[in-house]
């Protein structure tokens, strides 16, 4: 996978996205889901730091409705990058990886690693971590 991005010349920007056939057969419509979720995130960044709807160039303020959809597509999001989270560090916990090398990771000591580690591996996955890994449970 891979991200490219490149802006055009009337000033709007195209964000690509490659994913690979493996990536595709393992994620199937759900990478569209993300990329919307994505673009949720996007839009409402264009509307706070530009104080109008950033879809409407010629349009006034965001309106209750678009704060609420935007809202709707942000509210998604979390949970999947967290539950996402959590599966990595099940996996990475499970192979043969090194605590110095998950503090690493996590940009955090070894005895913070080591509480992270045993926080997630010593209960079941939630539903999130269960979604991110296909429903596998951290295992390889």
């Amino acid at each position: 996978m891979g991200a490219e991005y490149r802006v055009g010349e009337d000033g709007a920007g195209e964000l690509r996205l490659t994913l690979t056939a493996s990536e595709v057969e393992a994620l199937g419509q759900q990478a569209l889901l993300m990329g919307e979720l994505l673009d949720s995130c996007f839009w409402a960044l264009g509307m706070l730091r530009t104080g109008r709807n950033s879809r409407d160039p010629g349009g006034g303020p965001p309106s209750p409705g678009e704060w609420a959809a935007a809202l709707r597509g942000l509210d998604r999001l979390p949970p999947r990058v967290a539950g996402t989270a959590e599966a990595v560090l099940r996996a990475f916990a499970e192979g043969p990886g090194a605590t110095a090398h998950l503090a690493s990771a996590l940009g955090v000591d070894e005895a913070t690693a080591r509480e992270r580690r045993a926080r997630a591996t010593d209960r079941a996955p939630d539903p999130w971590a269960r979604w991110a890994d296909g429903g596998r449970g951290g295992r390889l």
